[in-house]
């Protein structure tokens, strides 16, 4: 194998596997709350907003969204509510409402 795309080949193969998890990270559209720059700032004040959104739709406040509680409230929420309840228990909890595991609601 002494063609010259050979040490391209090596390269590539050597690489590969240093850009995948990097090219994961980059395609991320949340917000990192850990960092000190504006775009900490914006994740932050966006899960704040997503705090104050799932507790005034929380009617009796036990920590989940019921499909009567989103029915007037979100159109979105109420039209999508089977897809959202991933582990189909008939509620939203906070990951399922937010549609993602990287904010803590604490």
């Amino acid at each position: 194998m002494n063609s010259p795309a050979h040490p391209f080949l090596l390269a590539l193969a050597l690489a590969a596997p240093l850009a995948i998890p990097l090219s994961a990270a980059a395609q991320s559209r949340i917000p990192s709350l850990d960092r000190d720059d504006r775009l900490g700032e914006v994740g932050r004040a966006a899960r704040q907003k997503a705090i104050e959104r799932f507790d005034s739709a929380d009617a009796d406040k036990d920590g989940k969204l019921a499909r009567e509680e989103v029915k007037d409230r979100s159109p979105y929420l109420s039209e999508n509510f089977d897809q959202l309840d991933k582990n189909r228990d008939g509620f939203l909890d906070w990951q399922e409402f937010i549609g993602h595991d990287r904010w803590k609601k604490e």
